[in-house]
């Protein structure tokens, strides 16, 4: 893939992300003006990331990144029939598991609050996680649907896709506010199920692309197939270290509403006979949720919508073991993700607050509300860098066939954070959870590039180097601006209305962005051509 092709793909993909994560803010907005940070919303929050664990570990997580470079390699190398073939007798075997999982939810859900004495907030999870268990089986056909086109290099579809999610959100959002229940227990439900039928569509909408690239959709129940073993033994290592790592992400989610008190419980608990305060407040779940949209923003545009393009390139490359290719893919997309994602970083250091008051401060959400996301928003951009660097790095292990390394630094990382979380939040409150995401995430990074650079025999030349002092420079420049302007715009539009509200965020936002690129243009930035398209030969 040219440089061309290669920027041309990420920019569609980014494009396409934008506009979801777009409407993923309106949906959020609308949320947080109903829903506030409260108990209900801690609930959801819950809820929802159940069937998202189960999207990220047999979904986009293992199976996509198992599947990728072995169907890579059969369309490679094979026949069309043996691709397609294989992609039928997997597909059979998915869904049946998809089914069972499902089942098994689904009775497990129904069947302990009556077997347990459970508070009001833990039986709203259960009965929300009734109606949207079932995304599970829809969303991680998705999601393998997703990972067999981002195989045949077509991006836009599967990039869109998640815009569907939103449009349903939204649109069930809108229908609960205009319906004649104005009781948030009962309208949450309604969300629940709108997330429900965008499941269904997200998955229709893959059917006629994937027919078009020769998918006959035909059940083939010969499992012993030796590329579906392959793809087990290869997903094995995968689901295991994705699993504490999204177990540890929905362990955050239970840490915060667990150290909380219950509506119908007391302002403190007892442990070892010593009464002890709750660290953390009602509605620290939502605090999290909402801040961590934020951080997705950037994320989503552009870490992930590389990461998603460059996971066919390096797993091309390795099939062919064009190594060169393999190390100067690895290192362009670092040097890009270090041009976005440092400035990111700073950037919503910066405008926290700002961004916190435009996008979400109305009704429901309250300034307390305000102030704790500011908060956690503030822990969790101190690593927006290396999440995006994440997303690259494990997906270079995966195209070398390789999921064990990254599955044993995950369990290190994901026990160091677990330890944070409990002990930070005593210092930091909900912040506490936050910072010790991104100090897992920085470190886990390090190790895996240190790692993969050595199994590359990567050597670090002088242009990457270069690089980082480039942005170094721009992002120093960036923050200087940045902080003056918001100063001073804060003193001229301090009041609360929308227009001060969003003078206080675009302007330094936009002063930050046109001083970044400029000086960025100044000091001759390879990436900064890359991304206007001014260098179309090969990266330096």
């Amino acid at each position: 893939m040219s440089d061309h092709n290669f920027l041309r793909s990420v920019k569609t993909v980014s494009i396409c992300t934008f506009l979801s994560r777009i409407l993923g803010l309106a949906r959020d907005i609308l949320c947080a003006s109903i829903f506030g940070t409260s108990m209900v919303w801690d609930a959801f929050t819950i809820a929802f990331r159940i069937p998202n664990l189960f999207r990220r570990l047999f979904g986009e997580g293992a199976l996509s990144a198992a599947f990728v470079p072995v169907f890579t390699e059969y369309r490679e190398k094979r026949s069309p029939d043996e691709a397609w073939g294989l992609v039928a007798k997997l597909g059979t075997l998915i869904v049946l598991i998809l089914v069972a999982i499902v089942i098994i939810g689904e009775v497990s859900f129904f069947t302990i609050p009556h077997l347990t004495n459970l508070s009001q907030k833990w039986i709203t999870v259960f009965n929300l996680l009734k109606i949207m268990f079932p995304y599970v089986l829809f969303i991680c056909l998705v999601a393998f649907s997703m990972a067999i086109l981002n195989s045949c290099k077509h991006f836009l579809v599967p990039a869109l896709t998640p815009v569907l999610l939103n449009v349903c959100w939204i649109s069930g959002v809108l229908l609960v506010v205009c319906g004649p229940s104005g009781d948030v227990y009962e309208m949450i439900y309604g969300v629940a199920f709108a997330i429900f039928v965008a499941g269904v569509v997200q998955l229709l909408i893959q059917v006629p692309v994937l027919i078009r690239y020769g998918m006959v959709f035909k059940p083939d129940f010969n499992f012993s197939h030796p590329a579906i073993r392959r793809i087990f033994c290869l997903m094995g290592p995968t689901v295991f270290g994705l699993a504490i790592v999204q177990i540890n992400v929905l362990l955050d989610s239970m840490i915060a509403i667990g150290f909380a008190p219950s509506a119908d419980g007391g302002e403190s608990f007892m442990l070892f006979g010593k009464e002890i305060l709750y660290p953390l407040k009602t509605g620290a779940a939502s605090v999290l949720y909402y801040g961590d949209r934020l951080i997705q923003f950037p994320l989503g545009v552009f870490g992930i919508a590389l990461a998603n393009v460059i996971f066919p390139l390096f797993s091309r490359y390795a099939a062919h073991e064009e190594w060169d290719g393999f190390r100067s893919a690895l290192e362009k997309a670092v040097r890009m993700i270090l041009f976005i994602g440092v400035p990111a970083s700073v950037g919503l250091i910066l405008l926290r607050q700002p961004l916190v008051e435009l996008f979400y401060e109305r009704n429901e959400f309250n300034a307390e509300s305000s102030a704790r996301t500011v908060s956690v928003i503030f822990y969790y951009s101190v690593a927006v860098w290396a999440y995006c660097g994440l997303h690259v790095v494990v997906r270079a292990f995966y195209s070398l066939k390789d999921t064990t390394t990254p599955m044993k630094v995950g369990v290190y990382m994901v026990a160091a954070n677990l330890v944070m979380n409990l002990s930070l939040i005593w210092f930091f409150k909900v912040g506490g959870l936050a910072f010790a995401t991104s100090i897992s995430a920085i470190l886990q990074l390090i190790v895996l590039f240190v790692i993969l650079k050595r199994r590359l025999k990567m050597d670090l030349k002088r242009d990457i180097f270069l690089s980082i002092g480039k942005t170094a420079i721009s992002t120093v420049a960036m923050t200087a601006i940045c902080w003056y302007v918001k100063q001073f715009i804060s003193q001229s539009y301090p009041g609360g209305d929308t227009v001060s509200k969003f003078a206080r965020l675009l302007i330094p936002l936009v002063a930050a962005l046109a001083v970044f690129f400029l000086f960025s243009f100044l000091v001759k930035s390879d990436e900064l051509r890359l991304v206007m398209k001014k260098e179309r030969g090969k990266a330096n």
